[in-house]
């Protein structure tokens, strides 16, 4: 795992803004193989605060990638979990203002999970 923060401000619930940080870091690890990356991205932007996590995982097909924030939806039967995560996530996300996208890594690999504050 890797990290490059920049400091920003965001306001919101520290608890469930460590849960919604928990549960991508969580996601991101469990879907990406050995010897894989994951990276993780902090910093202001014209738009608000910037929440990344970018893995080298198998990333997700874009025709689900809107389904994979509903409850109890897992894309892979090998990995466990109860398909919950990315649905606590979006729901943080909204409860603070924050939009989130989900695009393939760099070089169309993997998956980059973006959380949008607005500004604090």
């Amino acid at each position: 795992i890797g990290f490059d923060l920049a400091p920003t401000m965001v306001a919101g619930d520290s608890f469930l803004l460590r849960d919604l940080i928990d549960n991508l870091v969580d996601n991101a690890v469990r879907y990406t193989p050995a010897g894989g990356t994951v990276t993780v991205r902090c910093r202001p932007s014209e738009r608000g605060a910037l929440l990344e996590v970018e893995d080298s995982g198998p990333g997700i097909p874009a025709h689900l990638r809107a389904l994979v924030f509903q409850r109890f939806i897992r894309l892979d039967d090998q990995t466990q979990g109860s398909g919950l995560g990315l649905a606590i996530v979006r729901d943080i996300a909204q409860a603070h203002g924050a939009s989130l996208s989900i695009s393939d890594g760099p070089g169309g690999k993997g998956m980059l999970l973006v959380v949008c504050f607005p500004t604090a």
